[in-house]
């Protein structure tokens, strides 16, 4: 699969370090093998030689535990469980961060691509083994074809769109006007990259959980929060942004066991304390008569899919 212009659609030809459309004229920067569709448009200022920090080194570094985490005790087995095999699957992680998942699905077998629009994670990419995979590019405005993905994941993203966040200390975070449309269109084109018989994963903390875990201030820092200041996405509203996209899509919520680390949280004496309950609670989410509680607002984590169950292929 080759990447196509994410303005107009248009086909992309290799010349001068850069891709170029032959359709609209635009041109995309090629640097140590990785494309750039943002067009200066990231969402960070990020510097090499300014601000690589041992604190930014410690969190990078937790990372990627968490990245293995996911891939390989969370997603891996949910494809498997949905097709019966990863082997040729492709799938798309939106929102990738270090890019580390696209490694670790294709060592699976997945021809596995990913995006994401920041300096940082461009910089941290030149380490990746399948950087050629890896686009810096919005999930607003992915520069892939459509139906090309059998799935896409979108982990601890939908969340940030459309809502203005200050790092603090303390962290704050309010709603920006534009909010439910810059949702609609994230899902939008995450629904127009994937396949009538795919699925879209997303996951995120839960807004209707009063207690977040994953965006106070420092690492593994918790913070209360009024379930409606318009942050955290809730069931309901993702299900009434997708019904925008199409009334035929189904959304489900999921059990999210064994997609936390809960590493950066188990710093604090309160993650030492409530995280293996926590874990315990996510385990028995999947027992059966149980599962609705994975919609509830005691869930601090969701775990959506949506699909098309008229077109739903299972393995």
């Amino acid at each position: 699969m080759n990447f196509v212009c994410p303005r107009c659609g248009g086909a992309l030809s290799s010349a001068n370090g850069a891709l170029a459309c032959g359709a609209c004229g635009r041109s995309y920067p090629v640097d140590d093998g990785i494309a750039d569709f943002a067009e200066g448009e990231y969402y960070d200022a990020f510097s090499s030689e300014r601000d690589v920090t041992p604190l930014l080194l410690q969190g990078l570094e937790d990372e990627i535990a968490g990245t293995r985490t996911r891939v390989e005790s969370f997603f891996l087995p949910r494809l498997r469980a949905r097709f019966g095999r990863v082997e040729g699957l492709r799938v798309l992680d939106c929102g990738c961060g270090n890019g580390l998942s696209v490694d670790l699905l294709a060592a699976a077998g997945v021809e596995a691509w990913g995006n994401d629009s920041s300096r940082l994670r461009r910089w941290q990419w030149r380490e990746r083994r399948n950087r050629e995979r890896l686009a810096v590019a919005s999930g607003s405005r992915l520069p892939f074809p459509a139906a090309c993905f059998d799935v896409v994941v979108s982990s601890g993203v939908l969340e940030h769109v459309g809502v203005v966040e200050t790092a603090g200390p303390p962290y704050a975070v309010r709603p920006a006007p534009s909010r439910d449309a810059d949702r609609l269109a994230f899902l939008r084109e995450l629904l127009r990259v994937v396949k009538p018989s795919g699925a879209v994963w997303l996951d995120f903390p839960n807004g209707a959980f009063p207690v977040d875990f994953w965006h106070g201030t420092g690492a593994g820092g918790a913070r209360f929060h009024s379930t409606d200041e318009g942050f955290l996405p809730k069931v309901g509203e993702v299900r009434g942004l997708v019904r925008r996209v199409d009334p035929a899509l189904r959304l489900r919520a999921v059990s999210p066991s064994g997609r936390l680390q809960f590493k950066r949280v188990r710093r604090r004496w309160y993650g030492r304390m409530f995280s293996p309950a926590i874990a315990g609670f996510f385990r028995v989410m999947k027992v059966p008569g149980l599962r609705g509680l994975a919609a509830s607002p005691l869930n601090p984590y969701l775990a959506l899919e949506i699909e098309d169950p008229k077109n739903r292929i299972s393995g």
